[in-house]
């Protein structure tokens, strides 16, 4: 398949819109969800944290990009309502944990 040229691109974020653009509105949400993965895993190997700290945090961290790509009009709507709704599982979570310890 081939693609059609960039055009003018003046800033970063026409580069991204094109890029995005190219893989179908795809680029962001893995990019983003690939960014979850890694700081769920590298904090859930941290053995001072617990599953529910990883999960809020790690939710939490990519909540604050999915805003900035939301604003940038990368990702959908919906799927920053994802990850605003885990951040809010993942708080609920760790209130749950710490009331039983």
């Amino acid at each position: 398949m081939t693609y059609s040229n960039p055009g003018d691109m003046n800033s970063t974020v026409d580069l991204f819109t094109w890029v995005n653009s190219v893989t179908e509105n795809m680029f962001f949400p893995m990019i983003i969800i690939a960014v979850w993965i890694i700081i769920f895993v590298k904090m859930l190997f941290n053995p001072s944290n617990t599953s529910a700290k990883s999960f809020g945090a790690s939710s939490f961290m990519t909540m604050i990009l999915v805003v900035f790509a939301r604003v940038l009009d990368f990702v959908s709507t919906g799927f920053m309502s994802v990850f605003i709704i885990m951040t809010a599982i993942g708080g609920i979570w760790m209130l749950i944990e710490n009331k039983g310890s």
